[in-house]
């Protein structure tokens, strides 16, 4: 931090008059404070100090951004928000004495001016109206604060676009990324030639007064526009331009020819040695061909920790689409749930989604809803999902492997096989759309998101129904079916950043006609006895194809009991998602998968309605 005393600088007596904290105290007490403050100034990045750390001196921010973080005793955060222009830092701990409450430090270059604790409170002794005053502003704070519920979320407003691609396909991309901004907001654009135009005329200044005037360049901009894109020159030397681009920005988006190395901007040599862990990193890979993806993604997310990645190619405005939103925290996440065949139920949601024109950025799902948004992932329509889905499922059979009972009904070869052959050698990276499929680790007991590596084995993990398909053990650890844990993953979605959660649960509640069916295993005359073994048999005859034996009861009744066990976790994404749907497959088996056509209706009358009530929330920026 660069400290630099000033006395009786215009400036500094402007601060002082504009900030909330001074405003009413009389000319002579703004005189003699101004006389002890001190300018400083903050480098993006840096911390103005540390929570409970011992310091008493009270801030102004008078150019730039800071922003706060609490934290508990096991170093989760508990509280967090930004300062703002004319912000006052430290007011409490000017009167109490007591250690800092938070850690602040500087999300852009920021100017501070200081006013020293002795300073202060000997200026306040002297005028008691004014300490009244400043008293009176602080409580209004603190009742602020106790009543102020919405959570924090920073926004990223910044965005540095680091690339080695030619001049012209960096400009293509500011300009389709701009149809999508402008929807939101304004946008502006500034590059290194512009950058040196504005800041030529003060080389003749001394710092002291030069940096204030290159601070408050960036804070005017960032107050005219709503999002302002940095392009930087790529090369093996950074220019100052570029580093103070970077310390402003909230996001690096890094776009690169997915055809190139991982390596092919030079500028990231400089990120990686200055680290910057409080930024966003994007990954674009901008794909040659528009109807498949160059697989390999996984070279490039193996450089740095990404929180996103995103596959354009230049014609698909679509995909720029769906980067943009991601961009901006406007993503739309579809969450699909588990629940067997009745899954299919999927496909009629997702027919109306199409219908009502509402893109989908990012899918999860559990179970048979890991199979569906994987189609999802893939770029498939209802309708191409539906052929592929009905091949897979229906017309092979794939759960009439019985077996003896010591780890499942049935021996999962012909379901593995058929999983393995149907998505091949597909990377969960490679795919369209951001893709998460939710499965259950026995080992620890904990859920597990699939993000990476074989699409066949994530989704081969999410459907491992226990007591009906052989777990999955993959390097050592046993994966159950995603539904023990979490059956309609739209929490996932929430964590990865999506802007608007759209989630379908297909399991329903009731099941009266299965119920009524069971009946027939029990003796009616001793309750909870069943029946003898061969008459419970002969129930498992399929009269019209004897070749196609039932399915036994018991599977129904371990795949029921094990959903209902994270109903609570479903109940806690209703309340997250801007859209649940609760399609009622009450009359349907779960392993009904001769009924899919009846189901994909079902799935879409149920939904439809709903859905074009709530198009606009979706579609309209002025209400994301």
């Amino acid at each position: 931090m660069k400290r630099i005393r000033k006395s009786k600088n215009p400036a500094l007596a402007q601060y002082l008059t504009l900030a909330d904290l001074f405003k009413n105290l009389p000319h002579s007490v703004l005189r003699e404070m101004m006389d002890h403050t001190v300018r400083e100034f903050l480098k993006g990045g840096e911390v103005l100090f540390l929570e409970n750390s011992i310091g008493n001196d009270l801030y102004i921010l008078a150019a730039g951004k800071l922003r706060y973080e609490k934290r508990g005793a096991d170093g989760s955060l508990r509280d967090s928000g930004e300062f703002k222009r004319l912000d006052i830092i430290g007011e409490l701990s000017l009167f109490t004495g007591e250690k800092r409450s938070a850690t602040v430090k500087a999300v852009r270059d920021s100017e501070l001016i200081r006013v020293p604790r002795e300073v202060a409170l000997s200026i306040l002794v002297k005028y008691p109206e004014s300490l009244l005053q400043i008293t009176k502003i602080i409580a209004e704070r603190l009742a602020h604060a106790k009543t102020e519920s919405k959570p924090f979320v920073p926004q990223a407003k910044t965005f540095s676009l680091l690339s080695s691609l030619p001049e012209k396909t960096i400009l293509d991309a500011i300009h389709y990324l701009g149809l999508v901004f402008l929807r939101y907001g304004s946008f502006y654009v500034v590059d290194e030639s512009m950058f040196n135009e504005r800041v030529k005329e003060l080389e003749k200044l001394e710092e002291a007064d030069r940096e204030p005037w290159i601070i408050r360049f960036f804070t005017q901009i960032e107050s005219e526009y709503d999002y302002i894109f940095y392009i930087l020159k790529d090369g093996k030397s950074i220019s100052s331009f570029a580093e103070r681009a970077l310390r402003q920005s909230d996001s690096f988006v890094y776009i690169k020819d997915a055809c190139e190395t991982p390596t092919c901007i030079e500028l990231e040599a400089f990120i990686d040695k200055r680290k910057y862990h409080d930024r966003n990193h994007v990954l674009v890979l901008i794909q040659p061909d528009k109807n498949s993806v160059i697989t390999g993604t996984i070279k490039h997310l193996e450089k740095r920790r990404y929180e996103r990645h995103y596959h354009v190619h230049m014609e698909r405005m679509d995909t720029w689409e769906r980067l943009g939103r991601g961009l901006l925290g406007k993503s739309i996440g579809l969450a699909l749930g588990g629940g067997a065949a009745k899954g299919f139920a999927h496909l009629g949601v997702l027919k109306a989604l199409e219908e009502n024109s509402i893109p989908i950025d990012m899918v999860s799902g559990t179970s048979a809803g890991a199979i569906f948004s994987a189609l999802i992932a893939m770029g498939e329509s209802s309708e191409a999902s539906k052929a592929k889905a009905k091949e897979f499922w229906v017309s092979r059979e794939l759960l009439n492997e019985y077996t003896i009972p010591v780890l499942s009904l049935t021996t999962g070869r012909k379901y593995t096989e058929a999983i393995r052959e149907f998505f091949g050698e597909i990377q969960i990276e490679d795919l369209w759309i951001p893709y998460f499929a939710i499965a259950t680790d026995l080992s620890h007991s904990e859920i597990e998101v699939q993000e990476r590596g074989s699409l066949w084995k994530a989704i081969r993990a999410s459907t491992s129904i226990p007591g009906v398909v052989p777990p999955f053990i993959n390097e050592g650890i046993v994966y159950v079916d995603g539904g023990v844990l979490d059956n309609v993953p739209g929490i996932t979605l929430k964590e990865r950043g999506v802007g608007k959660v759209i989630s379908v649960d297909v399991f329903g509640d009731i099941y009266p006609d299965q119920d009524r069916e069971l009946c027939d295993y029990f003796d009616p005359n001793r309750p909870g006895v069943m029946t003898n073994p061969f008459f419970q048999m002969t129930n498992l005859i399929n009269f019209q194809d004897l070749m196609k034996p039932k399915f036994p009861p018991i599977g129904d009744i371990i795949i029921r009991s094990i959903l209902a066990s994270s109903r609570e976790r479903i109940r806690q994404t209703e309340k997250i998602s801007d859209l649940f749907l609760q399609i009622p497959t009450n009359n349907f088996g779960l392993l009904d998968w001769f009924a899919y056509e009846r189901l994909i209706e079902l799935g879409y009358i149920s939904s439809v309605e709903k859905i074009r009530m709530n198009r606009e929330k979706f579609i309209n920026p002025s209400l994301q």
